[in-house]
């Protein structure tokens, strides 16, 4: 996307050193994808490939509980994290093969993270959740990656299953408060941990101490899983050495001249396409996506001969609402359709295992329930947070002038506006519609067309509907009085209205804007975890976590890593598992038992 003020050289040469850096790397990658290509039979050959490693903090759940796990997409060659693709997909399949829910991840550097919370309209049973890339998708090899799960309604009836046999975890009933479950051993024994004390009671701090075995830092990418075990069954996931071993087994090189799906190397892809009601033209039509807000996100793109567009959407702000719209003058005979998610096939997905809920696991199972109600309902008080996102400036800041309208005599109406504060502005009637336009003593702006005006972010193409407008609610309005390029089209110049309260494109009704809720990636959070030190307010609030910490954003950077936190209300044996890849992708996993008592 490029944006600027086509005599600010010192901007246009700065994109072109990008530009030329950004295509170097496409070829290195082995591609060169073209947003806009008519054939994607043109596309050269491509033979890099990428496969998604996925972990949970455990396999069985009841409903009310969580379900967290992290993606590692992964170069199946070396196990080095991929540089292909910035976007995951994460489905929860039930033994229908039915696809409940799906959910996008941001992947930075190949890793990503995110959570599931198992509703109570859930039946008692066996699902899968599977993990992808688009790129993924075009590789009959390398699908998807999936986990079983099982997944436990307290309050349903249940439906009688066959009892078959299946690989599980049993829980360690250990003597000793700590002991070594499993981990990696002899020379390939890279990473370990230990604890400050032998054993711990409830709403006590821990003290873990993650460190290097060898020589070196073993930096990297690993999380840390602390939860209670009891007798329900857990069906086993693959440690990653051993997703590791099946992978490079089963990798199948896989080169193609074309493809289903193209892959979202710089970020999040919205594509989609254009039809007419009268047979208009679709090829080069320019099209507007905006998520307007006080932070927006405003894109422009150009179709390709068939009407297809493909607009990259940045990680920040990650909102949701959208309007799209064809900017034209017979805008209203255009339709915009939106792709819908990447359609990954559930058919071959086998479902060999079931739970069989036998009488003696329905104290746990109360136990588990009462504890998960217990936390629910104090949610507000220990829920997690969201990371904080980046301020976003507009993409105009810096070059722009602004008026804050506060600072001059109020005035109602957009004309009384232009004729006593923003002096650089003029309209005209033209045919019963307004136009706006903008002063430049040097140079006629209107040679290049009439100036962009936004509100809020969102794309106005008829300046008309702003008249009306009570000028009481904006903030302030920006001007550019220079020639303007953005996206495909030149303007001239620019103007930015910003509301005070954003809610501009609420009442703003066109048949000709497409307006929707589209899925973004889920956004990123910090996972709550509560300190018990002296003078804590939290004495009378119960703690019933089974999951006593889930931190999925271990680096290791140096040679030794401390964790702290605390146990809960809830006494018995928890295990420990620390996993995950070193930079140069080897398989880390580590897991004991302590007991709290």
């Amino acid at each position: 996307m490029k944006h600027f003020s086509i005599y600010n050289q010192t901007n246009i040469l700065g994109r072109i050193k990008h530009l030329l850096i950004l295509m170097f790397l496409l070829i290195q990658s082995g591609f060169i994808y073209a947003q806009n290509s008519q054939n994607r039979n043109d596309i050269p050959t491509i033979s890099t490939q990428e496969t998604i490693f996925l972990h949970s903090n455990t396999t069985s759940f009841l409903t009310g509980e969580t379900l967290y796990f992290k993606l590692y997409c992964l170069n199946p060659l070396n196990n080095k994290t991929s540089q292909i693709s910035k976007i995951a997909y994460v489905e929860l399949i039930d033994s229908e093969k039915k696809s409940l829910q799906k959910n996008k991840i941001y992947l930075d550097n190949g890793i990503g993270t995110g959570e599931y919370f198992i509703p109570t309209t859930l039946k008692t049973g066996n699902y899968k959740v599977i993990a992808y890339t688009k790129w993924m998708l075009n590789n009959p090899n390398s699908q998807k990656y999936e986990i079983d799960i099982f997944i436990i309604n307290p309050f349903q009836t249940q439906e009688p299953n066959d009892n078959i046999t299946f690989d599980l975890v049993n829980p360690q009933n250990t003597a000793t408060a700590i002991q070594t479950v499993n981990s990696n051993t002899g020379n390939d024994k890279r990473i370990d941990f230990e604890f400050d004390k032998e054993g711990y009671y409830t709403r006590e701090k821990i003290n873990l101490k993650l460190k290097s075995l060898t020589g070196t830092v073993e930096k990297g990418n690993y999380s840390v899983s602390i939860r209670k075990t009891d007798q329900i069954p857990t069906l086993k996931q693959l440690t990653p050495a051993e997703f590791a071993k099946k992978s490079s087994e089963s990798y199948v090189n896989f080169t193609t001249g074309s493809f289903t799906y193209i892959p979202e190397v710089r970020s999040e892809l919205i594509t989609g396409y254009i039809t007419s009601s009268s047979n208009q033209n679709i090829a080069d039509k320019s099209i507007a996506l905006s998520l307007p807000g006080k932070e927006y996100v405003l894109k422009i793109v150009k179709t390709n001969a068939q009407g297809k567009f493909a607009f990259l959407l940045d990680q920040f702000p990650n909102f949701p609402n959208a309007i799209l719209q064809v900017i034209d003058e017979k805008r209203a005979d255009y339709t915009i359709v939106l792709d819908a998610f990447p359609k990954f096939d559930p058919s071959s997905l086998q479902f060999t295992s079931k739970l069989n809920l036998s009488p003696e696991l329905k104290k746990d199972i109360e136990e588990r329930s009462t504890a998960s109600q217990i936390q629910n309902a104090y949610y507000q008080i220990k829920k997690d947070s969201l990371v904080t996102e980046a301020v976003m400036s507009p993409f105009f800041s810096t070059i722009e002038k602004t008026y804050i309208l506060d600072d001059y005599t109020r005035f109602p109406t957009l004309k009384e506006n232009i004729v006593e504060v923003l002096v650089e502005l003029y309209y005209r009637k033209n045919n019963g519609k307004y136009e706006l336009h903008i002063r430049n003593d040097q140079k006629d702006l209107q040679m290049y067309g009439p100036p962009m005006v936004l509100v809020d972010g969102l794309l106005i193409q008829d300046p008309s509907d702003l008249f009306e407008y009570n000028m009481g609610n904006v903030n302030k309005v920006s001007l550019i009085s220079e020639p303007y390029v953005y996206g495909p089209n030149l303007y001239g110049g620019l103007i930015s209205f910003e509301t005070k309260n954003n809610e501009f494109s609420e009442n703003y009704a066109k048949k000709y804007l497409k307006t929707m809720e589209i899925q973004r990636p889920n956004p990123q959070k910090v996972y709550n975890n509560p300190d018990y030190a002296a003078g804590n307010k939290l004495q009378r609030i119960p703690d019933y976590r089974y999951q006593l910490l889930w931190k999925p954003d271990i680096k290791l950077d140096s040679k030794e890593e401390n964790l702290s936190f605390y146990t809960s209300d809830i006494k018995g044996n928890f295990e420990v598992i620390v996993e995950g890849f070193t930079e140069n992708g080897q398989p880390v996993y580590v897991s004991k038992n302590i007991t709290v008592k």
